[in-house]
């Protein structure tokens, strides 16, 4: 049953083709919580979750069958960015999202990059508090016409 996690259970893969109504269904859950406080829909929301779960660049945390959450990342030397990380409402909470971003942490490392980068938009101010509890760094902020956005870092040693 989606929403009862036992983290010992809950397995990262990458994703796949076939996962790619579940994560648009999780892009849509996770971030429609925000659609109130923004002028336009939060970028993950608009993807073609084909295209993401197709391209090689995104995890998902699957429990009991059911893919929970993903993670998107893109190579930027020398970081790597994390676009997407996104976990159903029903499963938050209960450390599907920090392991995801461990991975990408992890990934980063594996390649050799200096650390990880991302930013949200300033309105979700609960995944402002997520990554500083994982003790990213804001770097800047940047209002734009269309968002105002925080960017964050954590250099890996």
């Amino acid at each position: 049953m989606v929403g009862i996690v036992n983290d010992t259970q809950v397995v990262l893969r990458p994703a796949r083709p076939e996962d790619s109504p579940q994560l648009a269904s999780i892009a849509q859950e996770a971030y429609g919580k925000y659609l109130d406080l923004v002028d336009e829909p939060p970028a993950p929301t608009l993807l073609d979750y084909e295209d993401v779960a197709s391209a090689g660049r995104t995890h998902v945390a699957v429990d009991a069958g059911e893919v929970v959450g993903m993670v998107t990342v893109e190579p930027s030397d020398p970081h790597l960015i994390l676009r997407n990380l996104a976990v159903r409402p029903s499963c938050q909470g209960k450390g599907i999202g920090k392991r995801l971003v461990s991975l990408v942490e992890n990934m980063a490392q594996v390649a050799n990059l200096k650390g990880v980068r991302l930013w949200t938009r300033a309105e979700m101010s609960d995944n402002i508090a997520f990554y500083e509890r994982l003790h990213y760094a804001i770097t800047h902020s940047e209002q734009t016409a269309e968002a105002n956005r925080v960017f964050f870092c954590k250099e890996l040693g």
